[in-house]
């Protein structure tokens, strides 16, 4: 058992600042969709018995590869629902990889279990995002911030005392507050209370799961630049989950982009901010809003919804939002009338008009003039499938349908043929601002 008089941040980390700490390797998280007594039956009423078994899987987090050297903190940014939580928690092992490998210092903690994993989470500790419900309101400051080190064997009573003021003292609380209970301060003070427990047993990885996203703007200012005093004064190491930019620009050293479970981009803070490769990355950089009452230009926004990760798209998975989802090499189309048939594709998919005449669709999709070739009579049929009067009067059934067919002829002959659609992107580009390496999951860097 460790000794009451040791100072704050006791332990000597085996690595050096700047080497890796962690690395991950084709981490895959994936859920089982359903439950209870017939989870796993489907109906299949083309096919004899009209029974198959399986268990749909929500693809949580997949095929997810990176490092964080020791010292630095690796932003992790992204939409709502992308898999950044669940990338954390699978990370610390509060939940269980479906494959890949997570080595931290030396040590695959995907394969480790039982006494074995629990004597390594004191190396590793989780800032959560509700700084309400994530402490027990039974519990005073001081218990809570002294559980983990109870639960490592860590100092006796009068020590663990000790080391809990200290840390309140470090985190820029009244060592005084220590037998008060939760309710009794502020969201930004609870905060702090949660930093001072994670860091209560020494740990050199610390995953941040946006742990500021609760808490007024000047009040993340300050937990902030606590994190960073205290980063540099114990030699932490963060993975920082944000969904604000700016919150990610201003405590980061690198910058992942994560989307529907895949790591897009991936670059250090400047380069990834100022020099953007991937269009999902531009659309939120253009999405943030400029403080400055002149401005009145559109922001960017990105059309239609985040695909199911029960079943997301083949290839490259934001192609089905892509402003530059690239042309099938065997259509012989300008960049225009590329643009054109792209917008019109995704229209019929959405269904974001009401039926009109032929005409009025060839002028609102392609300025009167549909593509030539091969790809213009494909436009030309799915044209003939949609086509209405302005007052449609037939059967809903076959409107309906006539949608459906010209939806699946127009992704079939173009999304589908798509490269982006077909492979998977993976390319290492040569940074402008600074020196590693920048990652991009597009096609466009072929």
């Amino acid at each position: 058992m460790s000794t009451p008089d040791e100072p704050i941040g006791f332990g000597e980390s085996d690595i050096a600042h700047g080497e890796t700490l962690l690395e991950v390797d084709g981490l895959t998280k994936y859920f089982s969709s359903d439950s209870g007594l017939f989870a796993g039956i489907n109906l299949e009423t083309d096919q004899f018995p009209p029974v198959s078994f399986g268990v749909d899987q929500v693809e949580a987090v997949d095929d997810v590869s990176f490092e964080i050297k020791m010292g630095e903190t690796l932003g992790l940014v992204g939409e709502s629902g992308c898999g950044k939580s669940t990338l954390g928690r699978t990370l610390l092992r509060l939940l269980d990889p479906t494959d890949g490998t997570i080595s931290f210092k030396g040590d695959d903690l995907a394969e480790m279990s039982g006494e074995e994993l629990r004597q390594k989470r004191s190396e590793i500790q989780m800032i959560f995002q509700d700084p309400q419900s994530s402490l027990d309101p039974r519990m005073k400051v001081g218990q809570i911030i002294e559980e983990p080190m109870r639960a490592h064997d860590m100092f006796d009573d009068e020590g663990r005392e000790a080391r809990a003021k200290e840390l309140l003292e470090k985190v820029g609380l009244d060592p005084r507050h220590y037998n008060r209970h939760p309710h009794a301060f502020s969201g930004g003070q609870r905060q702090r209370i949660n930093l001072a427990r994670a860091l209560s047993v020494d740990p050199d990885f610390v995953v941040c799961d946006e742990p500021v996203s609760a808490l007024d703007v000047s009040i993340q200012a300050q937990v902030m630049n606590t994190m960073e005093e205290l980063q540099e004064e114990f030699g932490l190491t963060y993975l920082f989950i944000a969904h604000d930019l700016s919150v990610i620009r201003h405590i980061s050293d690198r910058v992942a982009v994560m989307y529907l479970g895949h790591i897009v981009e991936l670059a250090e803070k400047e380069e990834l901010f100022e020099n953007p490769q991937h269009p999902y990355t531009r659309a939120l950089l253009e999405s943030i809003p400029v403080p400055d009452p002149r401005e009145t230009g559109v922001r960017g926004v990105l059309e239609g919804e985040v695909p199911s990760p029960q079943n997301p798209p083949s290839g490259c998975r934001f192609r089905t939002r892509c402003p530059r989802l690239i042309k099938p090499e065997e259509y012989d189309l300008t960049d225009e009338q590329w643009k054109h048939t792209r917008a019109f594709m995704r229209a019929v998919k959405r269904r974001t008009f009401e039926p009109m005449t032929a005409p009025e669709i060839r002028r609102e999709f392609f300025g009167g003039d549909t593509p030539r070739g091969e790809a213009g009579e494909i436009v030309e049929e799915a044209i003939d499938l949609i086509e209405g009067d302005g007052e449609y009067q037939g059967d809903e059934d076959d409107e309906r349908e006539g949608w459906k067919r010209a939806t699946d002829l127009l992704l079939e002959s173009f999304a589908e043929r798509s490269i982006c659609a077909q492979e998977q992107p993976a390319y290492e580009l040569e940074s402008e601002l600074g020196t590693g390496t920048h990652f991009a999951a597009c096609h466009l860097h072929r």
